[in-house]
Order: structure tokens, then sequence, then C-alpha cells
């Protein structure tokens, strides 16, 4: 027994040292792959098919910190380093064809590195390096208006954005880089996340365009405010919100009343369309055409105000103000806008004038009779 236990240790040691001496490294430099924060991503790694697979996935920049380890046909994972417990994995079935690529879950910003692939057959060693970059991409550009001030937003974003200001038709007058560096503020969040806000003065009759971009995505909202809309009561109002022909297969459309209050919404997913109507506002909300025009009927005077009309698409969001002027047809129009409490208010005053008008007269009259007594 003795004898074939020392027999397989020598053998094993023969192995060994025939490895070492095949060993070949890759051919051709580190391979780059782009992975997107919080998602998951494969890291690339192949060798020629062999028994007696060994595969390491290792960190060399953190002292070859252990990501995850193969051999004797399963993965061992007691030395595996706490940052990457319940997130690496192999496809353990492709590994008899060559296949050691791994899958690395949730991706953060501190996986961003040089990653090592380490294989070992019969055949020989292999090692090849994969470099992790981590993107987050800017996806929403916020965009609001308030007392003439423009306020442009986006949030979660890597490597650290860039946000630029512009109008259509462009303006005579060139922003001033100074102006508009001290308007923006960049803040780091527990993630190591950006945050970009900036603000500038509102541009009257120009579409105000504000641009966020980070690495090679480029993220566009604008605001424009258009005429004043007149309406009455007993009118029908359409209130435009133009969307162009490449955004009426994929899209958000949302419209608000004075820019808090929702009223729709409509989305699109390759030409198919779904809308919501609050229920607040579906007596007064009659129609919404396909270029995104709000009709609206039955109207009253609170329903005075700025009508937002806001498109999202993948790549940009479109922000349109309008304000809608409600005229009365006659007097009993106003009293639709008033509460029964106004109306109840008005009606006892009413009723004390004219007591009082009563009151006056009934003293003015007894006067003058003495007088004409006299």
């Amino acid at each position: 027994m003795a004898r074939v236990q020392v027999l397989m240790t020598l053998r094993g040691l023969v192995s060994v040292v025939i490895l070492l001496w095949t060993a070949t490294p890759m051919e051709g430099g580190d391979v780059h792959v782009t992975c997107v924060f919080s998602e998951d991503c494969g890291l690339p790694c192949s060798f020629l098919p062999g028994s007696e697979e060994v595969i390491h996935w290792m960190k060399p920049e953190d002292k070859d910190l252990t990501v995850h380890s193969y051999y004797y046909s399963t993965d061992q994972l007691k030395e595996q380093s706490q940052h990457f417990r319940g997130r690496t994995a192999l496809s353990n079935d492709q590994i008899p064809k060559g296949n050691a690529s791994l899958l690395l879950r949730g991706i953060t910003l501190q996986d961003q590195g040089r990653y090592k692939c380490y294989t070992s057959t019969i055949k020989g060693n292999m090692e090849s390096f994969i470099n992790i970059a981590v993107e987050a991409p800017v996806r929403l550009v916020n965009i609001q208006l308030s007392d003439d001030i423009i306020t442009c937003s986006s949030t979660g974003i890597y490597p650290e954005p860039k946000l630029t200001w512009s109008t259509d038709p462009p303006s005579d007058l060139s922003f001033d880089p100074e102006t508009i560096q001290n308007s923006t503020s960049i803040r780091v969040d527990d993630q190591g996340l950006y945050n970009i806000t900036s603000t500038k003065q509102f541009s009257r009759n120009q579409t105000n365009i504000c641009t966020v971009t980070s690495g090679t995505i480029e993220r566009t909202a604008t605001l424009k405010q258009q005429d004043p809309v007149q309406g009455s009561p007993s009118s029908e109002v359409s209130i435009p919100c133009s969307i162009s022909q490449s955004d009426l297969l994929n899209f958000e459309l949302t419209w608000t009343f004075n820019q808090i209050v929702t009223i729709l919404t409509s989305t699109s997913t390759n030409g198919t369309a779904q809308m919501y109507v609050v229920d607040k506002w579906k007596e007064q909300v009659q129609n919404l055409s396909d270029s995104g025009s709000l009709q609206l009927h039955k109207l009253t005077m609170v329903h005075q105000g700025t009508y937002s009309c806001e498109l999202s698409t993948a790549r940009d969001t479109h922000l349109i103000l309008t304000y809608l002027q409600i005229t009365p047809d006659k007097l009993s129009d106003v009293s639709d806008g008033l509460s029964p409490g106004s109306i109840t208010g008005i009606i006892i005053a009413a009723v004390i004038i004219a007591a009082v008008i009563c009151y006056l007269l009934r003293g003015f009259l007894a006067k003058y009779k003495s007088n004409m007594a006299i």
C-alpha cells in the first residue's frame, strides 16, 4: 500500500514538472472589456482542451487576489476574496471545450482593473490578461423651469460627466465659460457615481438645450415655451406637443399641470401605445392626438395654468411648456371655478350688503318725511 502511494506521488511530481516545462503564455496583448455598472459582465478566457483542468482567476494588482478557482472538476471557493463571494460563475459544461470565461455579477467600480486567467491541463499551462473598465452611462437628463431659471441635472454617471448649454436657433450672445462653470456642480455619491446639476437664465423664443456627456455616451434635454393658448368652458382646446416621426416607435410621453400634477402618461414600445389618464382628469381629457397634442374640454377657471408635455426617448428628453388662459363664457362660468364654500360666502355677503342698504334707505326716508312735515 505504501509503495502504491509513493508511485502515485512520483507520478504527480513528474506531471507537474512536465506542465511547468510546457507552459506557454497566450499570444497577443491584454483583452479590454467594458462593463456596465450594476449589470453582469463576461470576462473571456479560452485554452487548449485537455483533462485535469485547473482554472484560476486572479487580480494581480491586488496581490493576486483570488477571484475564482476550479480544479478536481469542481469550483473551489474557500480562498475566494470576500468581495467576489456569490458574484462569480464559470460555465462548467463549457470547460471541457476549452472555455474558462468568467461571469461577474453586479459590477461595481471596485471591479475595475487587470485580471489574470490561468489555465492548466495535461497539455500545458496558459495565461491571459483582461482589463475591465466600468461605465455608468448617462441614461436620463432632467430639465425644469422655475422663475425664468432652467435647471438641468443627471445622476448615477461614471466616468465624470460634462454638461454643456446651447440654444436653437443659436444665441447671438455666446455663453461665458466662467459663468457656466460657476453654475454647474458635480457631486459623488456613496457608490462613487457622479451627479451633475447646472442652471442658467431661460432664453425666450428659443429652444434651450442641455447636453450631458460621459465617455462615448451623450444624452440631451430640451426646453421651450410655446405661445399661450386661449380657451373657454364651452370650447374644446388643443395644446400642441410635436413628436417627430423618429420618436414614434419607442417613447414615453407625460402631460402635467403646473409642472406638478400628472394628467396622463402614454408609452409606445415598437409602435404599440398604451395610455393612462389620472382619475381627476378623465372628465377633461378628450383625446391624445397621434402627434402628442392634448385635447381638453369641460374646462373651468381652475384649469387655467401651465401645461407641460415631456417626451422621453432612449436618447433625448423634450419639455414643452404652454400656458392655457381660460376666458369665461358668462358669469355663471366664473362660479364653476369656485368652491361651494366660496359661493356661500358670496351669497351671505350680498345679503348683508342688501340689508345695510335697506336700513340706510329706511332711515333716509324717515328723515325725509320728518323734514316735510315741518
